[in-house]
């Protein structure tokens, strides 16, 4: 990979242009990391579901759903709000 250095002048909104994006191989999904003095520009991993359900798969145990009380108002038969 090539690196290059570009030195911009921001006296206004900074915009990055897709064609810089596409060189750097970010993809359309980033997001940002903002420190004092530095901001990174980095890709955002793909959400893997099957990954989220392993890691949810222990928090719950073998209560009841009963024994969670999530706050919500019940409206009707089939509305929660």
């Amino acid at each position: 990979m090539m690196v290059k250095e570009k030195e911009v002048i921001a006296e206004k909104d900074l915009v990055i242009r897709r064609e810089i994006l596409d060189e750097a191989n970010l993809g359309k999904r980033i997001r940002l990391i903002i420190q004092e003095g530095e901001i990174h520009i980095l890709p955002k991993p793909p959400f893997d579901a099957q990954r989220a359900l392993e890691e949810l798969a222990g928090c719950l145990g073998h209560e009841p759903a009963t024994a969670y009380d999530f706050h919500l108002k019940i409206g009707s038969l089939y509305e929660a709000r």
